[in-house]
């Protein structure tokens, strides 16, 4: 009996927002276990703590086993979607509960991981059709994109990101994996439609663009490097937003990816339909011509749909100081000299990593790379990069 009286708690919960920010304050599971049963005995549900305790170490695939939640039992001021999956032939979403937590991380999976870590979302595991996003949109619409940031990888873009997050006028997503599922999303469903993928996309970053505070009136959403495939789709659903492009001398790159591979560089992680059949022709063992070439891809993709108003390029040897003396004003943020002494302030730092001290590596990049790496590079992505600098070169005096 108290089992039920503890999933009745739960459904309550779900439909009480008081009720889960009283539960979050509370980030200690000792704590937790003792508030979720106070509030329990107050809403008349009696439970003991070992029930509590129990159930916050349920498997996820038991949670998924107990089915999803309808959009109107749910109250979701404070929820994120954290993941889109395809499950009994339909699209679900998976949400993380984040209080007033800013995306302070590099990474959006960073920040998901920090709040899984919560009991709270060890004990309220929501899943949802795919539909909550469109009435969540509807009701409670999130900030629309200020800006898009894009970019080649290991070039700059999340000091980028790091650099806006930083000021509390801002809401930086940076690779968030509902964002790039929603993109890719009819390699898994064939039935999925181009309009669907538009709508989907407008939703789920209307969920992640939530305030959480008074003072963000700009949102900024980086993608994924791949993501700059589907660019035209993207400005579909976002029209007129002005975006950004970032590159790096691609032998840097590829040295940076010869010591910690991405995963795009990873063949059979990224759809060969997405960066071109012929890369699925490239022998599983030659990993730096497989990498070169998915860069010579993603650049030429840039080059190809990036010549308009909206577009700007950025090369890392123009950071950091191109993002408070000309990206601010490229992007329409209403900036103080105090916000551009924080960047200041946060650029010495790494930005993957901002407990550290930042070290420039451009040369030791350069030593590292190998003939091989230098050839690779030479013949594959030497020319949409050098496209891409022609371009920047080319900006408007007042943006450069």
């Amino acid at each position: 009996m108290s089992q039920e009286n503890l999933d009745r708690f739960i459904q309550l919960v779900f439909r009480e927002a008081t009720l889960q920010e009283q539960l979050w304050e509370a980030p200690d599971i000792d704590a937790f276990v003792d508030l979720a049963q106070h509030l329990g005995d107050e809403q008349g549900y009696r439970f003991t703590p070992q029930d509590v305790k129990a159930a916050l170490y349920v498997s996820r695939r038991e949670w998924r086993e107990r089915g999803t939640l309808t959009t109107e039992e749910v109250q979701l001021k404070r929820w994120l979607p954290s993941r889109l999956r395809r499950r009994d032939h339909q699209t679900v979403i998976e949400w993380c509960y984040r209080g007033k937590r800013r995306f302070a991380e590099p990474f959006f999976d960073q920040t998901i991981a920090a709040c899984l870590r919560h009991p709270f979302n060890m004990l309220f595991r929501l899943h949802t059709p795919i539909g909550a996003l469109a009435k969540l949109h509807e009701t409670q619409p999130g900030l629309l994109p200020s800006g898009l940031i894009f970019h080649m990888s290991r070039c700059g873009s999340t000091l980028i990101a790091q650099l806006l997050a930083s000021l509390s006028q801002t809401i930086v997503i940076a690779e968030a994996d509902p964002i790039d599922a929603v993109l890719r999303a009819h390699f898994r469903d064939p039935s999925v439609s181009d309009e669907q993928r538009c709508a989907w996309l407008q939703w789920v970053v209307s969920a992640l663009g939530q305030r959480q505070d008074p003072q963000q009136q700009y949102l900024f959403i980086k993608f994924d490097s791949w993501s700059v495939m589907d660019l035209p789709l993207i400005q579909r659903a976002f029209p007129g937003v002005p975006w950004l492009f970032v590159c790096r001398d691609p032998v840097e790159v590829m040295v940076s990816h010869s010591k910690m591979r991405g995963s795009q560089m990873v063949p059979g992680t990224i759809e060969p339909a997405l960066l071109g059949p012929d890369l699925a022709e490239i022998p599983p063992y030659a990993l730096d011509e497989y990498c070169a070439r998915t860069l010579a891809r993603i650049c030429g993709t840039a080059v190809r749909y990036g010549q308009s108003d909206d577009g700007r390029f950025v090369n890392y040897r123009q950071l950091p100081e191109i993002v408070w003396f000309s990206l601010l004003d490229f992007f329409g943020v209403a900036h103080t000299t105090a916000d551009i002494d924080r960047m200041r302030d946060v650029a010495q730092f790494h930005a993957k990593s901002p407990s550290s001290r930042f070290v420039g590596d451009t040369s030791a990049k350069q030593q590292a790379a190998t003939d091989e790496i230098r050839r690779l590079a030479d013949r594959w992505v030497q020319s949409p990069y050098q496209r891409l600098i022609e371009l920047q070169a080319a900006a408007p005096r007042s943006h450069t």
